[in-house]
């Protein structure tokens, strides 16, 4: 062969082999930048689901100006192109957010998703208005998971299904027992902090004195656990807000709460304030007057949630910039109870025409911390910013509520709250228990009727008792006769049950 020929045929293969080898090597290098990034737009393309839906999402409260231009602009054009989906959120203010949630889900409207505390999973599951949630959760909610302990998940089980996501994971102990006060008050009549009942009425006799429009106390349903630490010595835990049942967290026995003498100390003292005046008569049946009172600034002292005061700062400095809130513990040095790791849940609704999505979007929330920044605080800049690792909001108006998804792994404390608040809160779970509660739900299916007839006379009978209006020497006895009537023993006997069950197993 000549050599013109020889070098034609060498330059030939070796074109040939830097093709072939090309094809293997070149683009799809793992350094190969502009390959990676086509790759990540096509996942990112791939992930998004095809068919466009509108997510429809029941909300507490009420809607701000910027939470509705936020959510129809920013947020909905964030989640179209991440999710491929719109975000429609329906607010049912405080004040009957659950008499009209429930029947909204009762006559199976067409909403997808839901918030509420979780001694209501329970409830929702045995009345049929939730569906479970397993399947989801392994196939569209790894974000979920990786971003919330297990543990938070396993209250939310029954019968071997979950049943809601437990959105938030954070310190929890002693939630509502402890009681939040406006510090800068309590300063103003000379006492620096509150360690008795005592002490309560004492700052309610003072700030009377000089500016007779406060009152004192917001809650008249809840806030039983608060006083318990001070009016008996035992750990009680209550089994959820319907103030009928608690647990003994010392001998581990279930009690009837009603038919207890913790409960007629409660009462009768809780008389003695709507004579004092703590408790404002006038406002016990008009939760949202009560509301309209604790916006306006005029609130003294309320239960406390653990982060309450950090949480509830702005609305009090809304209507008075120099405003301070502190949480205490009466009988401090009794311990804390972790009834449940997390008290906030979104649950899918049975009727939900979209739960991939549902799911999807609670995933998108946790998937990163820009994701959680942007739907929490809204658009760095404008809504917030980032001032030596804290965030300084911008606006006044509320956007998603921060503590239904409070999450360890990207909380940001407030600017606006002193480091003590945020310390107090940090420091929390300090003296702690897990509560013998910690996992047990009542499946009251059995029951079910005996339930709603007690519930009724509950309301009828028993709430004026609590709320301090009807006396309990007067009224007592014939409450808890009708109570029992309606089938409270009946209830208070499988609940016995089906907690003694739930002790062996654990």
């Amino acid at each position: 062969m000549k050599p013109a020929v020889i070098g034609m045929v060498a330059i030939l293969f070796i074109s040939l082999m830097f093709i072939l080898y090309s094809k293997y090597s070149g683009p799809d290098l793992p350094n190969s930048t502009e390959h990676h990034n086509a790759d990540a737009a096509d996942e990112q393309v791939e992930d998004v689901p095809e068919s466009y839906v509108t997510l429809k999402v029941i909300m507490p409260g009420d809607l701000s100006a910027r939470m509705g231009d936020f959510v129809e602009n920013e947020l909905n054009d964030r989640l179209k192109k991440d999710l491929n989906m719109k975000l429609e959120l329906t607010y049912i203010p405080w004040s009957n957010y659950q008499q009209k949630l429930e029947l909204a889900l009762s006559t199976g409207e067409d909403y997808d998703l839901f918030w509420y505390g979780a001694p209501f999973v329970s409830v929702y599951y045995t009345k049929g208005y939730i569906q479970p949630l397993d399947e989801l959760l392994d196939q569209y909610g790894q974000d979920l998971i990786k971003h919330i302990p297990d543990e938070n998940f396993k209250q939310n089980r029954i019968d071997e299904k979950l049943w809601a996501i437990p959105s938030q994971a954070f310190t929890s102990a002693g939630k509502f027992s402890s009681v939040m006060v406006r510090q800068d008050l309590l300063e103003k009549v000379n006492l620096s902090e509150i360690k008795t009942i005592a002490d309560l009425e004492l700052f309610f006799k003072r700030m009377q004195a000089i500016d007779p429009s406060y009152y004192g106390y917001l809650e008249t349903d809840r806030g039983h656990e608060m006083l318990w630490r001070e009016l008996t010595d035992r750990n009680y835990s209550s089994l959820d807000e319907r103030m009928l049942f608690m647990v003994d967290e010392d001998s581990g026995e279930m009690l009837s709460y009603v038919e207890s003498d913790v409960y007629k100390k409660v009462a009768q003292l809780r008389e003695s304030w709507v004579n004092m005046g703590i408790i404002d008569k006038n406002l016990v049946g008009n939760p949202a007057a009560k509301i309209d009172q604790e916006n306006a600034g005029k609130l003294l002292f309320r239960v406390g949630a653990v982060s309450r005061a950090m949480e509830n700062l702005q609305t009090a400095r809304n209507a008075d910039p120099n405003a301070r809130l502190r949480e205490y513990y009466l009988a401090k040095e009794k311990p804390k109870f972790i009834t449940t790791p997390s008290n906030e849940a979104f649950m899918i609704t049975a009727a939900s025409e979209n739960p991939e999505r549902a799911m999807m979007f609670m995933n998108w929330i946790l998937k990163n911390k820009d994701n959680y920044n942007f739907i929490i605080y809204g658009v760095e800049g404008k809504d917030y910013e980032l001032e030596n690792g804290k965030i300084k909001q911008l606006t006044n108006d509320q956007l998603i509520y921060e503590w239904m998804w409070r999450n360890k792994d990207y909380f940001l404390a407030p600017a606006s709250v002193e480091d003590d608040i945020i310390d107090d809160m940090l420091m929390n779970d300090e003296n702690s228990r897990i509560s013998k509660l910690f996992g047990f739900h009542f499946n009251e299916a059995s029951v079910k009727n005996e339930m709603a007839q007690v519930m009724a006379v509950y309301k009828e009978k028993i709430e004026p008792i609590n709320f301090g209006l009807a006396s309990y020497e007067e009224y007592y006895e014939d409450a808890i006769a009708a109570l029992k009537k309606a089938g409270f023993d009946i209830v208070f006997a499988e609940l016995k049950k089906q907690f003694s069950e739930f002790q062996l197993q654990h």
